[in-house]
């Protein structure tokens, strides 16, 4: 398992620099043509971007694997189909806990220019830096930097979780329905209906919580703890759903798939 996570991040790592490099620039350029506005843009749209990167990249890191004849190489190791499936879904995470990181890192970068910039007088050391950015957020937001941490930690929990149900159609696509014409639209006919039931259940977990909600929706102030206590539910039903599609995957790619 190590070492297929190995390869899937050697055969990455040079898109992975890029792209980081890439955003670096583009703060830089925003920081010089629009000051403020263009930090505080940065931050507010490198999520947005990063993820529909992310998730492009996850999903044709699997598709390539399973339709692609490089990919195919893959199967012919002595590793099973739940071990490969397993080792896909931990890059994916890996990952995405690497992109959550350098996202902090901008945070902390660009929270010094803004620091710099309202005359706030700090020090350069991390709880000082930290202190300034809780300031900033607090100010516009009422959130610190604990609070966006929780939010980026679900919001990557459930892409994480809309990644597998991808990866689950495909695996059907190339078992189940590797022999059925319009398999492909069948398959993609399983995506809807996983992530429809998956929107259904979330939805139904939120109404049972909304009083729990309401402080988030109506921008009361709320604890870290207590953001991370209504997030909860939802995470530990998100992460199920992930396991119950992954062991699907790994049984399909074990016992049905055909290449």
């Amino acid at each position: 398992m190590y070492n297929i996570i190995k390869y899937e991040f050697l055969r990455k790592h040079k898109m992975f620099l890029i792209t980081a490099v890439t955003a670096i620039i583009i703060n830089l350029i925003a920081i010089i043509n629009k000051g403020v506005t263009g930090s505080i843009s940065c931050l507010s749209l490198f999520p947005v971007a990063i993820s529909i990167l992310y998730i492009s990249d996850v999903i044709k890191m699997y598709s390539d694997d399973l339709n692609k004849k490089l990919g195919y190489m893959l199967f012919m190791t002595p590793n099973s189909g739940y071990k490969i499936v397993i080792s896909k879904v931990l890059t994916a995470i890996l990952e995405g806990f690497a992109i959550l990181f350098i996202y902090l890192i901008f945070i902390l970068i660009n929270g010094i220019y803004l620091m710099t910039v309202a005359g706030l007088d700090f020090n350069i050391n991390l709880s000082e830096i930290t202190r300034g950015i809780n300031m900033i957020l607090s100010g516009s937001i009422g959130f610190n930097l604990g609070h966006l941490f929780v939010f980026l930690l679900t919001a990557l929990v459930f892409i994480i979780s809309f990644i597998l149900t991808v990866y689950t159609s495909i695996t059907i696509r190339k078992s189940i329905f590797s022999e059925i014409r319009l398999g492909g639209f069948l398959s993609f006919i399983i995506f809807i209906i996983l992530n429809w039931g998956i929107s259904y259940l979330s939805s139904n977990i939120m109404s049972a919580l909304t009083p729990y909600y309401n402080p988030l929706i109506n921008g009361s102030n709320i604890s870290v703890t207590d953001m991370a206590t209504v997030f909860l539910p939802f995470i530990i039903i998100t992460l199920i759903e992930c396991a119950i599609m992954t062991a699907g995957s790994g049984y399909l790619l074990e016992k049905k798939i055909n290449l």
